[in-house]
C-alpha cells in the first residue's frame, strides 16, 4: 500500500476509535476494533494501547513501522453512535474501502439525529420528577423537582458556556438544584427538599463512568479502570460539595 494512502486509512481508523471513546466506549472494545481493522488493512503486527483520555498504536506494514497517537476531549456518551461506529468497523474490516469512502462512511454514520431543546427540557423534567416520586416524594415534590430540572438543563448550558471543567460544571449545576430546591418548600410548592434535589442530582450521576471503569477492571485493565473509578468519584464528590454548601449556608434543607 502506498505510503500516503496508508497514513490516510490510518488516519481514519484512528477517527473512528477517537469517536468510540468520546462516545462511552469501553476501552477493551475500542483496542480490539482498532487491532482489527489495522489486519484488515494488511498490518503484520499491532499494538494498541488504549486510556479514557489517549489512543496510541503502532503497526508494521510492509516492513515499516508507524506509529499514530491521539489524545482525546470532549467525552459525551452516545450509545447510539458508539452503535453505528461499531456496525461501520465490521463493514470496513469485510471491505477495507479506500481513505475517501473510509472518511465519508464516519462523516455519514455520525450523523446521529439530536435532541433539541424542548426535548432535553422535558426529558430532564420528566427524569427529575420520576425520581422524586422514586425516593419517596410526593407528587407536589416531583412537580417542583421537574422544575427544577428545567432550571438544571439552562444551569448545564451556563457551566458549559463558562468554559469550566466537568467538575466545576457539576459543583455548579448542584448548587443550583439545592438553592431552588430549599426555595421551592419554603413558598410551599413541595414538602421535602431532600426528595426534590435527589431527583436532579440523578442527573448528574456518573454512571457511566462507574460501569466502564468495573469493566475495565474485570478485563484487567487496570489503568484505564482506576481513571474511570476515579472521575466518577471525584465527579460524586463534586455533586455532594455543590449541594451541601449551598445547604449549609440556607440553613438547611427544612423550612
Amino acid at each position: 500500500m502506498h505510503t500516503q494512502n496508508l497514513n490516510k486509512i490510518f488516519t481514519q481508523i484512528l477517527d473512528l476509535g477517537e469517536i468510540m471513546l468520546r462516545s462511552g466506549g469501553e476501552v477493551y472494545r475500542v483496542e480490539d476494533t482498532i487491532a482489527r481493522l489495522v489486519k484488515a488493512y494488511g498490518a503484520s503486527e499491532s499494538h494498541v494501547f488504549c486510556i479514557p483520555s489517549n489512543i496510541i498504536v503502532t503497526i508494521t506494514i510492509d516492513g515499516v513501522e508507524i506509529t499514530h497517537s491521539r489524545r482525546v476531549v470532549n467525552v459525551q456518551t452516545n450509545l447510539e453512535l458508539l452503535d453505528r461506529m461499531n456496525d461501520l468497523a465490521r463493514k470496513i474490516c469485510r471491505e477495507t474501502p479506500d481513505a475517501e469512502e473510509f472518511a465519508r462512511l464516519i462523516k455519514e454514520k455520525s450523523n446521529v439525529r439530536r435532541y433539541n431543546h424542548i426535548e432535553k427540557i422535558l426529558i430532564y423534567a420528566v427524569i427529575s420528577s420520576s425520581f422524586a416520586v422514586f425516593f419517596g416524594g410526593s407528587w407536589l415534590d416531583a412537580a417542583a423537582s421537574a422544575v427544577a430540572g428545567v432550571v438544571l438543563y439552562f444551569a448545564g448550558m451556563l457551566a458549559r458556556a463558562i468554559g469550566g471543567n466537568i467538575v466545576f460544571q457539576d459543583i455548579f449545576c448542584a448548587a443550583i438544584s439545592a438553592f431552588f430546591a430549599v426555595i421551592f418548600t419554603r413558598l410551599g410548592f413541595g414538602h421535602d427538599a431532600d426528595k426534590i434535589i435527589i431527583g436532579n442530582v440523578m442527573l448528574l450521576i456518573p454512571g457511566v463512568e462507574l460501569v466502564n471503569g468495573m469493566r475495565d477492571f474485570i478485563t484487567g485493565d487496570i489503568q484505564a479502570g482506576t481513571m474511570h473509578v476515579a472521575e466518577a468519584l471525584f465527579l460524586a464528590i463534586a455533586i455532594a460539595v455543590g449541594a451541601a454548601g449551598v445547604l449549609t449556608l440556607m440553613g438547611g434543607a427544612h423550612v
